[in-house]
């Protein structure tokens, strides 16, 4: 448990959310105390800020006590006051109005009740705090102009060790203009993340960020949809590096058609997409244009040849005779004046199949 949280003072409004929610089903008035025995929530506005001497007796003594008839002089009335612990620790003290003997059971039952909901707020609260410290967290290192000390730092606070690990999703269409779109229920995936271990999450620059302590999740570990756009970065120690890759990965939901789906991860190559995602429009337009007339199967064959070693392999990967293979080659010679077979040429029109997935017009990782 956090040291902040056990040193907090019971919050009288805190206190009072309880107060208004449990009292419309009592017929009797409730009084919550902090551990001070001053009355911080109730049903009466005038008794707020008042000593109860009940309650300070309770805190005393860590126990039950009744009220019968109270002390000349104080505000407290008839009733039972029962110790509030939260987290084991004991916070305050609970009051119910009435005759001692009647009220008591349920001034016990009232207790629990009210232990029970203060502790799913602290709760709730841990988590809101978790998420804003995620979202930050994900801004300052995606940012481009924090420095490396101030990133250790950031990471460092929120319990993140190296090696870290990065990771993004995002819905499997774009804007309009091509940017990313947070995934179905990125919001509740981020929810569940922050709360707990030592991982993080936010939505942020159109995607669901995560980022973590060692390995990160499998791409189908969030349980976001098979046609949600996917990328994670190698795991690293180097804070540098870690923020090299949060800023490659602002620039790539810039242009999510980059991004393979979580269906077809591979093949995909990620320092070919970043150097895409960093052109400019009208270049984007230019080069994809030289594979305007290039079919679906040629599409298929360049990325045979990036992703494999030799030319029987590539036709393996398309499952075609290896002769068929070579007259595609030769095709797209002809309709790009670029040999698949150079690597400098192989290069070139990969980068112009990555144009045309960044500019919406082509789909080849996604299928």
């Amino acid at each position: 448990m956090p040291e902040d949280r056990r040193r907090a003072p019971l919050s009288s409004e805190l206190a009072q959310r309880v107060v208004d929610l449990i009292a419309p089903t009592i017929s009797y008035n409730i009084n919550v105390m902090d551990e001070h025995g001053t009355i911080i929530a109730c049903l009466d506005p005038s008794r707020v800020g008042s000593l109860h001497r009940g309650a300070q007796r309770a805190i005393a003594e860590r126990r039950s006590v009744l009220v019968t008839v109270p002390e000349p002089g104080t505000s407290d009335r008839p009733g039972a006051n029962e110790p509030l612990f939260i987290d084991g620790e004991l916070r305050g003290v609970v009051g119910v109005t009435g005759s001692p003997r009647e009220v008591a059971p349920l001034a016990r039952v009232v207790a629990l009740t009210v232990q029970l909901l203060i502790a799913q707020e602290h709760a709730q609260d841990a988590v809101s705090r978790r998420h804003t410290e995620a979202r930050d967290l994900i801004a300052a290192l995606s940012s481009g102009t924090t420095r490396p000390e101030d990133a250790r730092g950031r990471l460092t606070s929120a319990g993140l060790n190296p090696p870290w690990s990065l990771a993004l999703w995002a819905a499997g269409t774009s804007r309009p203009d091509g940017g990313a779109t947070p995934p179905p229920l990125a919001e509740s995936a981020a929810a569940r993340v922050n709360g707990k271990g030592n991982r993080r999450a936010a939505v942020l620059h159109g995607a669901l960020w995560l980022i973590g302590s060692g390995r990160a999740p499998s791409p189908d570990a969030l349980r976001l949809p098979a046609e949600s756009r996917h990328t994670q970065a190698p795991m690293t120690d180097d804070v540098e590096a870690l923020m090299s890759y949060a800023e490659e990965s602002r620039a790539l939901c810039r242009r999510v058609g980059l991004l393979p789906t979580v269906r077809c991860p591979e093949p995909w190559s990620r320092e070919i997409a970043v150097a895409v995602a960093h052109l400019p429009r009208r270049t984007l337009h230019r080069i994809a244009a030289r594979v305007s007339t290039l079919t679906d199967a040629q599409r298929r064959t360049v990325v045979a040849m990036a992703s494999t070693h030799s030319m029987r392999e590539a036709a393996d990967a398309v499952f075609v005779h290896r002769n068929t293979l070579l007259q595609r080659v030769e095709r797209i010679r002809e309709a790009t004046d670029l040999d698949v077979r150079e690597p400098a040429h192989l290069t070139t029109l990969q980068m112009c199949l990555y144009a045309e997935a960044a500019l919406g017009t082509s789909h080849i990782f996604t299928v």
